[in-house]
């Protein structure tokens, strides 16, 4: 009589879990489509930083589906449609947080006076980008493509940055060496063909110094 109730509950808890599984992945199906369907970047309108457009219900969904998994439950073959794409977001993602880092890393460091300089090689990748904020979703073909280009403008404009403030600090570095007097005050008056002397040869040195640092 005991293993005929235990029979009869562990039916009824497999059912239970059969259903609810079954509902899960309807709910899922229904939500996960509009999420795919979003861009794979956005943008702040207030100060044009960019940001990777991977929702986090998907996140949790891929998560949920990799544990259901290794208990051996079944998962509705629509979500593993998408789970079977797991490597190719999780790649993607990784690629697009550098590219986004990577631009607004140089928007955050830009001076007003070497906007000018820049905004040539940011204007290229602008355009290369717009099609991941407007055309280009997570179900889209031709991801990789995009990723590899806009990955080749950004570092483009970074390094492009990168070598204007490395240039810059070796220049300040350079004018401090420099910033020392032309001439000491001699303790005792010195006659005028001394002081010639005198001036010639620190000016001799200092211009051999600017000379050096280039």
């Amino acid at each position: 009589e005991v293993i005929k109730v235990q029979k009869v509950i562990t039916s009824l808890l497999t059912d239970f879990e059969a259903q609810k599984i079954q509902e899960w992945g309807l709910e899922i199906e229904s939500t996960s489509s509009a999420k795919l369907d979003l861009p794979l970047l956005r943008r702040s309108e207030d100060n044009r930083r960019l940001a990777t457009n991977f929702d986090p219900a998907l996140v949790r969904l891929l998560r949920e589906v990799k544990y259901f998994l290794i208990l051996g439950l079944e998962v509705p073959e629509s979500v593993m449609k998408i789970f079977s794409s797991a490597d190719a977001f999780r790649s993607w993602n990784g690629s697009l947080d550098l590219i986004v880092n990577m631009n607004n890393s140089v928007l955050n460091n830009l001076l007003p006076v070497e906007k000018p300089l820049v905004n040539p090689y940011l204007a290229k990748f602008d355009a290369v980008v717009q099609r991941g904020l407007a055309s280009l979703n997570w179900s889209s073909d031709g991801v990789d493509e995009f990723i590899k280009e806009s990955m080749e403008q950004v570092k483009c404009m970074h390094d492009v940055l990168k070598t204007m403030k490395d240039n810059l600090a070796q220049i300040q570095d350079a004018v401090k060496q420099w910033d020392t007097p032309m001439i000491e005050r001699a303790v005792k008056p010195t006659d005028t063909d001394e002081f010639e002397r005198t001036f010639n040869s620190m000016k001799a040195a200092v211009f051999s110094k600017i000379k050096d640092t280039g």
